[in-house]
């Protein structure tokens, strides 16, 4: 379980392309999203066997058909991979509403999540059945990894209504891939009408902190290949001393890993930036991949197919291809890109398509609920990088500095919204001001300020719905080729953190970052690890310009300088209340604390201002004039 006196935060450096350039941390944060639900006091009917879920069918929460519906467990297929099939159930210290189990103790451990099945009637059954519940699961993924004291672990409820632990993983060591735990049920006391059984993990209780995956849980009686002179869905390997069973097998082929996108650049894009250069905007190929559940190679014939659900018109349509997947493992499903964008033209405003890979086999004793797997791309107004879903969240660990990340247009535009996924999590920032700007593009770098936003009308809110954006409409920016859209962190205590998506490292090196008076480049996420201690950020920010969709008039706007131009100087600081600067056109002054709370603005034509009144500390002086704004961190003595 993490501390916070120990650097096991996910802390991470974002490295400069050149040597000269200073580390600067970037803070790595968990996440949840999904809702907790309270119980129901309802009677249930029980369920009858076979039980099972590899949660597939369900969006992102667990099938209240089979689970009970209070517990915290989100249902996802982007939080983990070389999982067993579509869709994992994933466990960590947030609960279902995305809060933590304890926000007032930050080291708080204890039980987190929970995924309880509903009763199930084992009244006829007894130990000669040779009942199992078998599960695949494993810590981490792409989230928090648990430490030694951290575990997840399964009850049974006796006919007691006792819970009874009867398998524990306590994290001694985390691998990369899923592990088949089999558990027999042979206890008398658990033969009754009203059986359940629990998944539970414990770990640090103050935030996404500690993940467990749990995939393709199946109770039933074990059988063997041959019945009748019938395939069963299922067969064991059994140990030839003990004989008791080491594997489970099922007919079954999965869809696993989401679909990679249609486009080369972005996840999504605006539909009139996109029709200008389609032939560079669309990826090489779309892949995804199948795995093999049993325990004999399978023949498959997977399909691809591309429709537009704005209009039901297939653009691009593959039939089935004969597939070999050897057992136990996985293949690799491939498609060349194809689309046909001359039925995409047919509406230049937007497109809403469906990728989707359908597997199919010659084997009609195989399992086929999860034999599908689709994507959506929209082409519509606004760019993005990610794909929608935050595995964590980032944030500058050092206090004042600057992020951006980076856009490139086919055609002049104007930014008119921005949206960016603010994660509720490290601290509370609810109604604190955000200060958003645009930046144009100088030879390849950032460049000058077009615009910055900061206003009472842009505050921090927090979105109610998981992996949600919260929109910020702006007067229209006019933005060329290559334009960059950012924010500004003022302080250490209270940080800014923004969905972080762990799925498109490929456009890690969009962003950017500024901490002094450089703008540097987030390198590539292959690129060498040049510090063993700390990890360059990989993956996408989730920030989304919005696009007008159009030029605007072409009257000049009023750049804004360099926040930290090095010519502006302030002095003395520290001050004892008075401080000077040397620029007499800016007349404009604010004050913010290191909350980034405005405290005292005045207009004055005398190069100073006066804070005698203010208590000793650190603050932010906002200067500025009709085309210029500087930010200098002062000290109050």
């Amino acid at each position: 379980m993490k501390r916070f006196t120990k650097n096991n935060f996910y802390s991470i450096l974002l490295l400069s392309l050149f040597c000269q350039v200073a580390f600067a941390q970037f803070q790595l944060v968990p996440l949840k999203n999904t809702e907790k639900n309270k119980p129901s006091s309802a009677r249930i009917t029980a369920l009858n066997l076979p039980f099972f879920d590899d949660f597939s069918t369900s969006i992102n929460r667990p099938d209240q058909s089979k689970w009970q519906k209070n517990g915290g467990v989100s249902i996802n297929n982007t939080f983990t991979n070389n999982h067993p099939t579509i869709n994992v159930a994933t466990f960590d210290g947030l609960n279902g509403n995305g809060i933590p189990y304890d926000f007032v103790n930050s080291l708080s451990e204890g039980p987190t999540d929970t995924l309880t099945s509903l009763p199930i009637d084992l009244a006829t059954k007894t130990v000669s059945d040779s009942l199992y519940l078998s599960f695949f699961y494993r810590g981490q993924g792409l989230g928090d990894k648990p430490d030694l004291r951290d575990s997840l672990r399964l009850q049974f409820l006796t006919n007691g209504n006792i819970w009874k632990t009867v398998w524990i993983d306590s994290a001694q060591t985390i691998s990369n891939q899923f592990k088949q735990a089999i558990i027999p049920i042979r206890a008398a006391i658990y033969f009754h009408s009203a059986f359940q059984f629990r998944f539970q993990s414990y770990g640090r209780q103050s935030g996404q902190f500690d993940v467990w995956h749990l995939d393709y849980v199946y109770l039933d009686e074990v059988k063997s290949v041959l019945k009748n002179g019938e395939i069963l869905r299922n067969r064991s390997d059994k140990n030839p001393t003990t004989k008791e069973v080491t594997a489970i097998y099922t007919r079954d082929y999965a869809t696993r890993n989401q679909t990679t996108s249609l486009l080369k650049n972005y996840s999504a894009m605006p539909m009139n930036q996109f029709l200008v250069k389609p032939e560079k905007e669309l990826a090489d190929s779309v892949k995804s991949d199948v795995s093999n559940l049993f325990n004999n190679d399978l023949l498959i014939y997977p399909s691809y197919s591309v429709k537009n659900l704005l209009n039901n018109l297939t653009i691009q349509k593959r039939d089935s291809i004969a597939t070999f997947v050897p057992k136990k493992s996985f293949a690799t499903l491939q498609v060349k890109n194809l689309l046909d964008i001359n039925s995409l033209k047919k509406d230049t405003t937007r497109a809403f398509l469906k990728v989707k890979f359908d597997v199919k086999s010659g084997d009609a004793t195989a399992f086929t609920v999860n034999d599908t797997i689709s994507r959506y791309v929209d082409l519509n107004n606004y760019y993005a990088y990610d794909d929608g879903t935050a595995e964590q969240a980032a944030y500058l660990k050092k206090g004042f500095g600057r992020f951006a990340v980076q856009f490139i247009n086919n055609k002049p535009d104007a930014v008119t919204a921005i949206r960016i996924n603010l994660q509720p999590t490290v601290t509370n920032l609810s109604g604190k001001r955000l200060t958003f700007q645009i930046l144009a593009n100088d030879k390849g770098k950032i460049g000058k300020i077009l615009k910055t936003i900061s206003d009472t009308i842009n505050v921090i809110k927090y979105s109610a719905t998981q992996n949600s954006f919260v929109e910020y409409k702006i007067d229209p920016v006019a933005v060329t080729d290559t334009f960059y859209v950012g924010f500004i962190q003022f302080t250490d205590d209270e940080p800014l953190a923004i969905g972080l998506d762990l799925n498109t490292p490929q456009f890690a090196n969009k962003n950017y970052y500024n901490i002094s008076n450089e703008w540097v480049q987030v390198p590539k996420a292959d690129a060498p690890q040049i510090n063993s201690t700390f990890i360059p950020i990989k993956g996408s920010l989730m920030i989304r310009p919005v696009m007008l969709g159009k030029t605007i008039p072409t009257k000049p706007l009023a750049n804004e300088a360099e926040i930290q131009d090095k010519n502006l100087m302030i002095s003395p600081n520290p001050s004892t209340g008075i401080f000077r600067w040397n620029d007499e056109s800016l007349k404009n002054v604010e004050i913010y604390d290191m909350t980034g709370r405005n405290i005292f603005q005045e207009h004055t034509d005398n190069q100073e201002v006066n804070l005698q009144n203010l208590h000793t500390g650190i603050y932010f002086l906002r200067l500025s004039n009709e085309k210029n704004t500087f930010v200098r961190k002062i000290i109050k003595e």
